[in-house]
């Protein structure tokens, strides 16, 4: 299928719901592993009604985290739920970059446990890569740095420490790095720290920008008394129009082998629930390249797949199904899955 160039403006979606799962395999990802695939969900609610039509944007990258848009893919699709099926492609476009500012917070796991998945630091000069990429794309894009774990906090904070609050400047940002290391205590307040943080932006950032919270972690929230605070981390998200992109590392991956599927669960969708995307790697050197591959979206090109499904499922249901890119760098699936307006 041709793909088209879609001018600014020519489409207005909501996004909703988005999963990631990273090819790490040779049959999916083809020679040297060396393609994977981002893949979120929009969907707006009277087309979805009216036609069964939703979008999926798809961004390609390859083992550095370089994106790859501009290839000349072929897209395929398939339903999983509510039932097996072909999932016909109605239209392939590139979309410009979004011209709105961007406002990001990173907020990153600094829990014991890291010591064991993160040895290196690795989250800390991805998230370096991740700022330099966002900051260097728009003068007025802006990027703080907090993180979580053990008994960090800070004033006007709970369970969150600020490391440095919104800036344009990235030396300001690495000039905190070496304050992103793993505490003696244990404790990993997720869910708790990521409240905390949308509500800060809401009071701390005066700019009209498109706003997300980047979350690197390894794990299930804990103590236990945190879980409750799940819904009110999405509904705080949708309130102040934050995506939430998650980082899966450890047991919070879905491709590692360390993997635990109700620590993935969580991390997951914390991502889903909010319109953002999941990344989990195979071990924490790949952090860094899924870092520098999602700092290219919100400022980049956009490449949207349209999708009709046969007959649109009662409000509520859960839609899921895979999207799979291949052309002459490789193959690669990524699942997706949203909930029916």
């Amino acid at each position: 299928m041709q793909v088209t160039r879609v001018a600014a403006g020519s489409i207005s979606l909501l996004l909703a719901s988005a999963v990631l799962q990273s090819c790490h395999t040779r049959d999916c990802c083809g020679p040297s592993n060396s393609l994977s695939l981002f893949a979120g969900v929009r969907v707006d609610s009277a087309t979805f009604r009216s036609r069964g039509e939703f979008a999926i944007q798809l961004v390609p990258t390859d083992q550095t985290g370089s994106t790859l848009v501009e290839e000349p893919w072929t897209v395929t699709g398939a339903l999983q739920s509510p039932a097996p099926g072909a999932l016909p492609l109605s239209a392939l476009a590139v979309l410009p970059a979004d011209t709105m500012p961007v406002t990001i917070s990173i907020d990153i796991d600094d829990s014991h446990s890291m010591t064991t998945n993160d040895p290196d630091r690795v989250r800390a000069t991805g998230a370096q890569h991740f700022w330099r990429a966002v900051l260097g794309a728009r003068p007025r894009n802006q990027v703080a740095l907090l993180d979580f774990g053990g008994t960090l906090g800070s004033p006007g904070f709970v369970k969150t420490r600020l490391v440095q609050g919104h800036t344009t400047d990235p030396a300001e940002l690495d000039a905190q790095l070496a304050l992103i290391q793993a505490q003696a205590t244990s404790g990993t307040p997720l869910y708790r720290s990521a409240l905390e943080v949308i509500r800060w932006t809401d009071t701390a950032v005066a700019l009209q920008s498109q706003r997300y919270l980047v979350i690197i972690t390894d794990g299930y929230p804990y103590p236990p008394d945190s879980l409750p605070y799940q819904d009110s981390v999405v509904a705080a998200a949708a309130n102040s129009g934050v995506r939430i992109f998650t980082v899966g590392v450890g047991p919070a991956s879905d491709q590692g082998a360390q993997s635990v599927d109700s620590a993935v669960t969580v991390v997951r969708n914390l991502a889903t629930r909010t319109g953002g995307i999941y990344a989990g790697v195979t071990d924490a050197t790949q952090i860094a390249p899924a870092l520098r591959a999602l700092a290219s979206e919100p400022s980049g090109e956009r490449l949207l797949a349209t999708f009709a499904l046969a007959s649109p499922p009662v409000r509520g249901a859960v839609v899921t199904g895979t999207v799979t890119i291949e052309g002459p760098l490789g193959r690669a699936t990524a699942e997706w899955s949203f909930v029916a307006p």
